[in-house]
């Protein structure tokens, strides 16, 4: 039996909901910063979607668990809860940042050609 890799098996219904919510257009629903929507991946401030409830906590793929979001903040809001994101961002944008990276563009991000 093929297994599929579950990262990959939403990919029509995470399109679908990527430009449903960039069609609303609004700022970041963790820092609260704007979204430049012509920048692309992996810039740090492109637009992702993320999932409130992550997929991998029980979360579903839906409009009501997902938000815009900067890649960046995506990234420090990982499976945490969305309260504790909006904390953590806020502490390392103010830069009291202690053992982290104190600056949003110091994040190394790697790229995948698959």
């Amino acid at each position: 039996m093929t297994r599929t890799n579950p990262r990959y098996a939403n990919g029509h219904r995470r399109r679908q909901m990527r430009a449903r919510v960039k069609a609303a257009n609004t700022c970041c629903y963790i820092c609260g910063q704007p979204i430049d929507y012509t920048l692309k991946p992996p810039d740090p401030w492109s637009y992702v979607v993320d999932e409130t409830i992550p997929l991998a906590k029980g979360g579903t793929l839906t409009y009501r668990n997902s938000g815009a979001a900067h890649r960046w903040c995506n990234q420090i809001k990982g499976t945490h809860t969305l309260e504790w994101a909006r904390e953590e961002a806020s502490r390392i944008l103010n830069g009291q940042g202690k053992g982290t990276q104190t600056r949003p563009t110091a994040i190394p991000f790697t790229r995948l050609d698959l």
